[in-house]
């Protein structure tokens, strides 16, 4: 396979599996609309030849917010700017994601205009103010909410979404025994703590009759000490697989790292559990970890450290290194 070779995503044509993942949350504007800064970072990068862009997580209701400069999808003064970076990304041949997020418990009052909500109460520390446990109510707006941003992703022009599943967003902290102590359907055995993730999935996919890919993106390294294992990898996989995801993220601290007391990286791990398409991503800043990620040969698309494209002419020199 080839980090060069265009492909097929969905119904989409690619024209190489280069990924610009998100990699600053604290760039738009303070309402949420998409800044010059925002606008000039990821032009750039396609400009000079990313194939793929996920634009930053952005928070899907005030009530998810979690930093005063975080991009929005929660409103429609927040469309026409998001509309015009997605059609110029598109006038240079590339394929357009959005990642949704919601902060749950890791947030205050003074950026999310209310008491935040999360699995169970948690306090992140001095930053941050006391969740209170979501209820059924609450679940049923969360839906709505995410149901409402995909629908403003597809008028924005968007060719997928991702769900946030990790960064000790909402749906991280479902999933984390050490967050989520509830005793109800929402916690307690993985399937009930994926509960609210596979809701929101399918509420999304209700909502434009699956027009839009939906990707998770996730993290399980915090909670190998917890007792999280392959079986649970492949579990969590099948349900969300289930519930309509079709693009999976797992992130990890390096790429190359091993996991489950064996030989073989998440990536590996990942594919055994599903013929969706995967984004790999973890560290890749240096040429000779992307051969070497490239030669397991189980990913779809390879997301790529800020620092391989913090160069001027990263493209060319990505194409000598690891096509020469």
């Amino acid at each position: 396979m080839s980090l060069f070779e265009t492909f097929k995503l969905g119904n989409l044509r690619a024209k190489n599996r280069i990924l610009v993942p998100p990699y600053h949350d604290s760039i738009a504007q303070r309402d949420g609309r998409v800044s010059h800064a925002l606008y000039e970072h990821l032009m750039r990068l396609v400009r000079q030849g990313a194939g793929i862009v996920i634009f930053n997580s952005s928070y899907i209701t005030q009530q998810g917010k979690s930093h005063p400069l975080q991009l929005g999808i929660a409103e429609e003064d927040h469309l026409p700017g998001l509309r015009n970076l997605v059609k110029h990304i598109k006038a240079e041949g590339a394929i357009a994601g959005i990642r949704l997020s919601h902060a749950g418990a890791k947030t205050s009052e003074r950026i999310c205009k209310e008491q935040p909500i999360g699995p169970s109460a948690i306090n992140f520390g001095k930053d941050f103010d006391l969740s209170r446990p979501f209820d059924e109510d609450d679940v049923e707006e969360l839906c709505l909410f995410y149901a409402h941003a995909i629908e403003r992703a597809e008028e924005a022009g968007f060719d997928f979404v991702e769900l946030n599943g990790a960064q000790q967003q909402l749906l991280d902290q479902c999933l984390h025994p050490r967050y989520n102590t509830r005793e109800d359907e929402y916690g307690g055995k993985l399937e009930n703590r994926l509960r609210l993730a596979c809701r929101i999935v399918k509420a999304m996919n209700e909502r434009v009759k699956n027009r839009l890919m939906v990707g998770y993106f996730f993290s399980i390294h915090d909670k190998l000490e917890d007792g999280f294992n392959a079986k649970n990898l492949k579990t969590m996989i099948k349900l969300l697989e289930e519930a309509g995801v079709s693009i999976f993220h797992p992130i990890t601290i390096h790429v190359m790292n091993k996991f489950f007391d064996s030989e073989e990286t998440l990536l590996e791990w990942v594919s055994k559990c599903t013929d969706k398409s995967i984004i790999v991503e973890g560290n890749i800043k240096s040429t000779q970890v992307l051969k070497e990620v490239l030669a397991i040969d189980k990913a779809t698309m390879y997301g790529i450290d800020k620092a391989l494209f913090a160069r001027p002419n990263w493209f060319q020199f990505l194409q000598k290194k690891i096509s020469g």
